[in-house]
């Protein structure tokens, strides 16, 4: 084999890997923090809005486009229901379907935000994030064990409810929530076993990685700020700004 041909078949590993993501893990866990509180809060409802936009945003650079279009029908519906509802019919049907809203819109931001955080931020990302945080390992590891569990979990439903599919036992989501009794027999029990071997699994690899050790972890992720991490930090004062200011909105309906 000729020099060439070795130089050619060698294969150059970086000792470091940059981070892919939009943004820096320790912005989205500040973002996190802030978007769950405003969401959350009794401050301006401008502030919820801009928090749900950039929610919105988010989700819309992330490959699949499903997330999204879920986040904001839900709350574009939700937030509909609690806004004009109240101007356009009275009844106790009317105020129940409103507090429903009120609720459903805030919770939709949290869960918006989760999916894109899950679906954006890799493990060893979060694992380097939280060691250059400080974080104690008593935290930073169960979260880092999280971030792999669930989309297995996610995985391995979706394979359960595929292979129901092929037996002829589920035909739609509606069919499963019409037979809870056949639900919980052939989703949630096989479910429960592949979440218990999951755990197994994921315990081996953390002892294997050395998480137990007391020393700190090196990690090959590098984290580094950029332009988009700038922009969210100001984003995130604005937002905290108009949030205490409790600067508002206000609506006419006729």
């Amino acid at each position: 084999m000729t020099q060439q041909t070795l130089s050619a078949a060698t294969v150059q590993v970086p000792s470091v890997m940059r981070s892919t993501a939009l943004l820096d893990p320790r912005t989205k866990l500040l973002a996190l923090f802030l978007i769950n509180t405003i969401a959350y809060g009794t401050g301006s409802l401008l502030a919820q809005f801009l928090a749900a936009a950039a929610v919105a945003l988010l989700l819309a650079t992330l490959r699949d486009r499903k997330p999204l279009a879920i986040y904001a029908i839900t709350y574009a519906v939700s937030t509909a229901l609690y806004l004009a509802l109240p101007h356009l019919i009275t009844g106790w049907l009317p105020a129940l379907l409103v507090a429903v809203g009120f609720w459903v819109a805030r919770f939709a931001i949290t869960i918006g935000y989760f999916a894109y955080f899950l679906l954006s931020t890799g493990p060893s990302e979060l694992t380097a994030a939280l060691a250059t945080l400080r974080v104690p390992r008593l935290i930073s590891v169960p979260l880092a064990v999280v971030l792999r569990f669930v989309p297995t979990v996610i995985d391995e439903l979706r394979a359960i409810v595929d292979a129901m599919r092929l037996r002829g036992l589920a035909s739609s989501a509606s069919a499963l929530a019409l037979h809870p009794i056949s639900t919980t027999q052939h989703v949630l029990l096989p479910l429960l076993a592949s979440t218990s071997r999951i755990a197994d699994e994921l315990s081996a690899s953390a002892l294997i990685r050395g998480l137990g050790r007391p020393e700190r972890p090196t990690t090959v992720v590098r984290l580094r700020f950029g332009l988009a991490d700038a922009g969210m930090l100001v984003f995130l004062g604005v937002l905290v700004a108009v949030s205490v200011m409790n600067v508002g909105v206000s609506w006419s309906f006729r």
